[in-house]
């Protein structure tokens, strides 16, 4: 029964978070090595660019907001994360900055 409460109380809490216009923007995780090991960088921010510290490979949350991908901060966007899909490579990868549009 405790197991039963806990989920109701988190799923009101999530209401009510959503009621109060609270959001979560899309989320890119760079790793330091193949296969999502080593260090982690996470960028949630929106509206900046970030440069891009660890190259192993990557995972991208889309949860409404797309993201910029660039081989230069401020230069032509190269590809971009789609805002409404997961993606991942567990390979290395070049981009070196990430602007996610909210």
């Amino acid at each position: 029964m405790k197991h039963r409460l806990a989920v109701v109380a988190a799923t009101a809490a999530a209401a009510l978070g959503l009621g109060t216009g609270a959001a979560f923007a899309s989320s890119f995780v760079a790793y330091e090595g193949p296969n999502f090991t080593g260090k982690q960088q996470v960028v949630d921010g929106c509206n900046t660019y970030y440069n891009i510290i660890f190259h192993g490979s990557y995972k991208w949350y889309g949860t409404g907001q797309a993201g910029n991908m660039y081989d230069h901060p401020g230069g032509p966007a190269v590809f971009t994360l789609r805002s409404d899909a997961n993606a991942e490579q567990g390979t290395g990868f070049g981009w070196q900055s990430i602007k996610i549009i909210c």
